[in-house]
């Protein structure tokens, strides 16, 4: 078998340069892969570096941003009520309430139903800070109820929606 022929020993040569061929395209075939998965790699990661630094819109046209800059903003009429004193409903009735407050309503402008409504207001307000306990509203969760109370009692005496929020700028309980 050492003697082979010239023929043999030609497609044998043959045989060889086409694997050696062959390898050499998997090899040039999986650096392509590479570098192209690198390259998307590098894109994706831009694009997302863009949308999160806010060069990229963040789903919002800029018709939408526009509406958002043109809305007025939404703080209507503000209306200072004089200061409150009274009795909380303890046991011992030794407990006070001071408590200033304003309202808010949804309008810019303070509707003319109030200040003629105004004595009626401050006695349904006074009613309800007499009724209250003072473990009810020492906590900031007892205060947003009677927030809420406040709220619902006025628009119901206004027999509309008019109050949106009541702040207190002064609550002490003595």
């Amino acid at each position: 078998m050492a003697d082979e022929t010239p023929a043999a020993e030609g497609e044998a040569k043959a045989a060889g340069a086409e694997e050696a061929k062959s390898e050499a395209a998997g090899k040039g075939k999986g650096k392509l892969l590479v570098i192209i998965v690198g390259v998307v790699v590098l894109l994706a990661g831009g694009a997302g570096a863009a949308w999160f630094l806010g060069f990229l819109g963040h789903g919002k046209s800029a018709e939408a941003k526009q509406e958002v800059k043109d809305a007025p903003p939404t703080v209507g009429a503000l209306l200072a009520l004089d200061p409150f004193v009274a009795n909380l409903a303890d046991e011992d009735g030794k407990r006070y309430l001071k408590a200033t407050l304003q309202l808010e309503f949804f309008e810019a402008k303070v509707p003319e139903e109030v200040n003629q409504r105004m004595p009626q207001i401050r006695d349904l307000l006074l009613t309800l800070f007499t009724s209250k306990l003072f473990t009810e509203i020492r906590t900031p969760s007892g205060k947003a109820v009677l927030r809420d109370e406040i709220i619902n009692r006025l628009n119901k005496v206004m027999n509309k929606d008019v109050v949106k929020a009541v702040y207190f700028t002064e609550f002490i309980v003595q």
